[in-house]
C-alpha cells in the first residue's frame, strides 16, 4: 500500500508540474509578446504570432489626403464596354 501512495504522489506532483510549465510556456509565447505589441501600438497577428502595424494607402502612396479618387466619373472611363 505504501508503494501505491508514493507513486500517486509523484503522479500527481508531475502532472501539477506539467500544468505549470504549460502555462507559463503559455504566457511567454502568446499573452506577453500580445501585450508588448499592443503596448507599442501594433497589431497583433495571432495565427501567424507577429505584431504588425497598419498603414492607410496615403501613407504607402505618398499621395495627399483629401485627393479625391482617379477616375471616378463613369463617363469618362475607357474601355470595352459591357451590353
Amino acid at each position: 500500500m505504501k508503494s501505491n501512495i508514493t507513486r500517486l504522489q509523484i503522479a500527481f506532483f508531475g502532472l501539477f508540474l506539467a500544468g505549470s510549465l504549460s502555462v507559463v510556456a503559455y504566457h511567454y509565447f502568446w499573452v506577453w509578446p500580445k501585450a508588448r505589441c499592443e503596448a507599442r501600438g501594433g497589431v497583433w497577428a495571432g495565427r501567424w504570432m507577429k505584431c504588425g502595424t497598419i498603414y492607410s494607402i496615403e501613407t504607402l502612396t505618398r499621395r495627399p489626403l483629401n485627393v479625391p479618387p482617379i477616375n471616378t466619373d463613369p463617363k469618362k472611363m475607357t474601355g470595352a464596354a459591357k451590353k
